[in-house]
């Protein structure tokens, strides 16, 4: 019996494997899908846009990963995806592959102790995989969300700059559009190949330059670039000024940014607090020890 047990966990776990490397395993994208993520107007619809397409081949990718991230609610989840590039059929093989892994790693560990003669409750096995996969079932989620944060505070880093540069831009006489697109080109990272990616789709589309950096602030949920886009817009139909108004958004935002990074430092602080106690606990306890032997027991 305990064979049979084996030979199933055994059997179980390799399904389980071969899940994760079918969703790890890069595919050719698709080009519908690589076209639909990239109009403009697909972002205006968060729903809608949830991107498709990666890493598993044939119905597995058609079919049953757009359905399980349909199911799994992982439109909640589109801004996020948007804003790093990934696939919501990727995120959801991950997570049916981590669940998985969990819910086959006790039992497979179970009938491993089996062939070796030890016995373990018959129900622990089944609860541990029950657990063990639900946490491992929000592992994906904890990760995309916490990738999207990096991202989202580095492209208001460089917003902060590009708002500088713009007004510079402004300063010297330039165009409104032409002070978007010159200030977008100076910077080479990939914050600021969003926005000049953000800026050609919209003269692509026929659009004005800022009606790009609107779209981009939907779909990242960076606000700043749309408080941009307004001041632009402004600019361009009234013919204001707007170099003073710039510079005061710039340092609004650093502001903003210093004080974000103090939060984040000081945070960091506070959780370095329970480790340095208890490092120091667990000094003074191997200091006094050999005091307390020779008391009790000397």
């Amino acid at each position: 019996m305990s064979t049979y047990l084996a030979l199933g966990a055994g059997a179980l776990a390799g399904l389980g494997v071969s899940v994760v490397g079918a969703a790890l395993v890069p595919a050719r994208p698709d080009l519908a899908s690589a076209y639909r993520r990239f109009q403009a107007r697909d972002d205006l619809h968060p729903r809608a846009a949830l991107p498709t397409g990666g890493g598993a081949s044939g119905w597995v990718r058609e079919v049953g990963l757009p359905m399980a991230a349909d199911r799994l609610g992982l439109h909640r989840y589109a801004a996020d995806l948007r804003l790093l590039a990934r696939s919501g059929d990727r995120l959801a093989a991950a997570k049916i592959g981590y669940a998985l892994l969990g819910l086959l790693f006790p039992p497979t560990l179970a009938g491993l102790l089996l062939l070796v003669g030890v016995h373990p409750p018959g129900l622990l096995p089944v609860a541990l995989g029950v657990v063990l996969g639900g946490a491992l079932f929000l592992v994906p989620d904890v990760t995309l969300r916490r990738d999207a944060a990096a991202a989202r505070a580095g492209l208001r880093r460089a917003t902060a700059a590009y708002i500088d540069l713009v007004a510079l831009e402004r300063l010297s006489d330039a165009g409104t559009s032409e002070a978007l697109d010159r200030a977008a080109a100076v910077g080479q990272c990939p914050e600021f190949n969003r926005i000049r990616d953000a800026l050609v789709r919209a003269e692509l589309a026929g659009r004005p330059s800022w009606a790009g950096l609107a779209d981009l602030a939907q779909q990242t949920g960076v606000v700043e670039l749309d408080d941009l886009a307004d001041i632009m817009a402004v600019a361009r139909q009234d013919g204001a000024a707007v170099y003073t108004t710039l510079r005061a958004r710039a340092a609004s935002l650093r502001t903003q940014l210093l004080t974000a990074a103090a939060a984040d430092a000081n945070a960091a602080s506070e959780h370095m607090v329970v480790p340095v106690s208890l490092l120091g606990v667990c000094f003074m306890a191997l200091l006094a020890y050999p005091a307390i032997v020779q008391i009790m027991f000397g």
